[in-house]
């Protein structure tokens, strides 16, 4: 009887793409999971994340990242936090489970997400004519993050260094979120 190995396939199958001098690419690196906890006991889960990760557990709207840059913590509510960080291979969230208290809960979340870089001279450009808030460089600072809507489709953005912003949505519509960003880039360059 023959074996039959299953390999893991990410939602836009590595999808990398040049537009003048912009890049458009899936990252399929990362893996995420959610974690939640009550406000009597977010300085446990500070306590915990600062050991498990070297990171402080950043306000809302903000990202804390690792010096080696390698995990990120995204502020999405005031109780409500996602960890993105390279994966591994180990079992991400049996580590997860093992520092972190029972009063925080944890949700793997990496096959729910699709995770594009969009970076360039024009990706500031094309992401305005898709989003709509406010992402010039004064105001939309390096690691900050915001929760939008962009042609329709729910999406985080996070602020990178020079020109270079993560988005994500769900990965059941990463076709369309792709075919909006590309779209966008199409249309500014």
């Amino acid at each position: 009887m023959a074996s039959k190995f299953l390999s893991p396939i990410s939602p836009l199958n590595g999808y990398s793409k040049e537009f003048g001098e912009n890049i458009l690419e899936e990252v399929t690196n990362l893996e995420i999971i959610s974690l939640a906890t009550s406000v009597e006991n977010q300085k446990l889960l500070d306590q915990s994340i600062i050991k498990l990760l070297n990171i402080n557990l950043p306000l809302t709207g903000k990202s804390s990242i690792s010096e080696d840059k390698k995990s990120r913590i995204i502020g999405l509510s005031m109780d409500q936090w996602l960890a993105i960080f390279e994966s591994d291979e180990r079992d991400s969230e049996a580590i997860f489970k093992n520092a972190l208290s029972d009063d925080v809960y944890l949700t793997t979340q990496t096959d729910a997400w699709v995770i594009l870089r969009i970076s360039g001279p024009l990706a500031l450009k094309a992401l305005e004519r898709i989003c709509p808030i406010n992402l010039e460089p004064d105001v939309f600072l390096e690691n900050d993050i915001a929760r939008t809507i962009m042609e329709h489709l729910g999406s985080i953005v996070i602020c990178e260094k020079g020109g270079s912003y993560l988005v994500m949505s769900a990965s059941s519509s990463a076709k369309s979120f792709l075919h909006a960003l590309e779209t966008s880039l199409q249309n500014v360059n």
